[in-house]
């Protein structure tokens, strides 16, 4: 169960997307300020999320659509609502599950793959992830992108991660795409779509 909960996570466009036309920041710092000052005025994120899911060994790819929720600090709610019914919650530190109806939970703290994992995800939210002792992050751009990647540094996130997308849109800075990249070929994508920012979110959303 941790484990897939740590992919989901993770869920963050193949690699050969756009590839070619992406290139190395110049001046890192300038990027880090502005996304510095977004996480700074950024408070919610409401969306919808379209997520796949590619199994190398079947070469089969499964799709599933859902809403997410964002507050700060740290309260996320991932919904998948096709094709099938289940729900994760982690406010304050602890995660609820619903998978069709039957509950379930836990602490973040005391799994470290499942600590970083969520607080790098957060960080992403929060356009807070270049200055991250726990990854290599490398920068790169194209018209439309910032593109940060992380390559895990500790051995038993390695294990599970092997690389990070993140695609922030120039405009707005806020993240319109991730994708986690397994040490096999498997990798899990997610595109954010109807974004709202900063818009109330009732505290029931955070709860079962």
């Amino acid at each position: 169960m941790k484990t897939f909960l740590i992919t989901l996570f993770c869920s963050f466009y193949f690699t050969a997307y756009g590839q070619s036309d992406f290139r190395p920041v110049q001046d890192i710092d300038a990027v880090g300020r502005k996304l510095d000052n977004m996480a700074k005025s950024l408070n919610s994120i409401q969306s919808d999320f379209h997520q796949e899911k590619y199994m190398d060994f079947l070469d089969v790819t499964l799709v599933s659509k859902g809403k997410f929720w964002f507050q700060k600090e740290n309260s996320l709610r991932w919904q998948y609502t096709e094709p099938y019914n289940y729900i994760v919650v982690i406010n304050d530190g602890v995660v609820q599950i619903s998978d069709d109806g039957k509950d379930q939970e836990f602490q973040v703290k005391g799994n470290r793959i499942f600590e970083q994992v969520n607080n790098i995800i957060v960080a992403s939210m929060k356009g807070d992830v270049i200055d991250n002792d726990d990854f290599d992050v490398r920068l790169f751009e194209n018209d439309q992108y910032y593109l940060v990647r992380l390559k895990p540094l500790k051995r038993e996130v390695s294990q599970v991660i092997h690389e990070m997308e993140m695609y922030f849109e120039k405009t707005s800075l806020q993240i319109s795409k991730i994708r986690m990249n397994e040490p096999n070929d498997d990798y899990t994508l997610i595109r954010y779509t109807n974004r709202k920012i900063n818009e109330p979110i009732p505290a029931s959303v955070f709860t079962l």
